[in-house]
């Protein structure tokens, strides 16, 4: 027998990984669905009920010889939490990827992970080299600017609005195969923060993940307005979808953002009294519609979880009492960082299917 190529050295090695794993997996899979195997997660809350099946956790196998090749895998946890250590696999189904986008050394990538028709997340995945060089002068890509004062200008610093927008699209296949709202991302960077000042003026990433079409959210004109919008647009933001759409305490504080909507914020959020931004929760609206949900997420605070100093974590998002369009609707949005990919995600999940009401 001769010698072997790289490629088949590296799919002996990927197939002995999975003998390994299957050596692993037969002794402790009858324990596993038994019951007495743990579905906790280090420095984050137990997976989702869509990533278990019969007592094992959904595990997207990823070797470190071949990065490019991803399996979904069903494991008890401590060997899902062993391979996220000695391999580059991620917990969850297999990812679809969306669309990408180049922001600081790094990029921004939306995805999906989802089986049998039953969403786990929807999220943005960037490398931890995404937060170096991060654009700051100007304040904006100047896509979305007014010469408010007319005087023939836009003034970078106060005639732009929006930061530097990226717009990803969820993969084809997720929004085939998922009866949800959600098909793609707006991230936007604010190196200097945006109104109110002194509540959310530090450097931050707006996540916005969008219910309705793209073309539609481009029609939000710029003008005078509002933050920058056009005036008749900033009349269609203030139509509010009724009150049984929206969480309680979310509020309408004149935030209409062209090439955005409205964004509804509850004032009695920490960063309203006294207490430092980190991140916030926002409902988005657009002429009586519910069009985005936007975790808000400090530059600060995605650092932390690159350095430690901030543990992984989900938290709730506030529950409004119906929902205008049947489908997966998430429950929680979770900040995590992947220690093993050398990367950070910001994602939906938790998602309970609701029929419009």
């Amino acid at each position: 027998m001769g010698p072997l190529s790289k490629k088949n050295r590296s799919g002996l090695a990927f197939g002995c990984c999975l003998a390994v794993i299957a050596a692993i997996v037969t002794p402790t899979a009858a324990a596993a669905s038994s019951g007495s195997a743990s579905t906790s997660e280090t420095g984050a809350s137990a997976p989702p009920p869509a990533e278990r099946h019969g007592g094992l956790q959904a595990l997207c196998f990823v070797s470190s010889d071949r990065p490019d090749r991803e399996h979904t895998i069903h494991l008890p946890a401590e060997v899902a939490n062993l391979l996220v250590r000695i391999t580059l696999s991620y917990r969850g189904p297999c990812a679809d990827y969306g669309q990408s986008a180049p922001r600081g050394k790094g990029t921004l990538t939306a995805y999906s992970q989802s089986e049998h028709g039953r969403p786990s997340a929807i999220g943005l995945v960037f490398p931890d080299r995404t937060l170096i060089g991060l654009p700051t002068d100007p304040p904006s890509d100047g896509q979305w600017c007014f010469d408010k004062n007319a005087d023939g200008t836009t003034d970078p610093m106060t005639e732009c609005t929006d930061g530097y927008g990226s717009t990803l699209q969820l993969s084809e296949h997720f929004k085939s195969s998922v009866d949800t709202q959600f098909t793609y991302l707006l991230i936007n960077w604010n190196p200097m923060g945006h109104p109110p000042m002194h509540v959310y003026d530090s450097p931050h990433f707006d996540i916005h993940f969008y219910l309705n079409a793209n073309s539609e959210r481009l029609k939000i004109r710029t003008g005078p307005c509002g933050e920058l919008v056009n005036c008749d647009d900033f009349e269609l933001g203030k139509v509010l979808p009724p009150a049984k759409y929206n969480p309680p305490k979310y509020e309408f504080t004149g935030a209409v953002a062209p090439g955005m909507g409205n964004h509804l914020i509850n004032t009695d959020a920490p960063e309203f009294h006294g207490q430092p931004f980190t991140h916030s929760w926002i409902q988005g609206t657009w002429n009586g519609k519910v069009t985005f949900y936007e975790p808000m997420v400090t530059k600060a605070w995605f650092a932390g979880l690159i350095d430690g100093t901030r543990p992984s974590r989900c938290f709730p998002i506030p529950p409004a009492q119906a929902v205008q369009a049947g489908g997966w609707y998430p429950t929680r949005y979770c900040l995590r960082h992947r220690d093993n990919r050398h990367e950070i995600t910001a994602s939906l999940e938790d998602f309970d299917y609701r029929q419009a009401a």
